[in-house]
């Protein structure tokens, strides 16, 4: 049995909104939000 897939899926990358909605997640330093810490007092 092989352990490549039977099914490609490529009508979900049919379309480029539909590509950009099933890609990988790309993390940038901007997308970053830094902590803030309140001290009482």
């Amino acid at each position: 049995m092989s352990s490549f897939p039977e099914s490609r899926m490529r009508r979900l990358r049919r379309t480029p909104g539909l590509r950009s909605l099933f890609a990988e997640t790309t993390l940038q330093p901007g997308n970053l939000i830094a902590p803030l810490f309140v001290k009482e007092g």
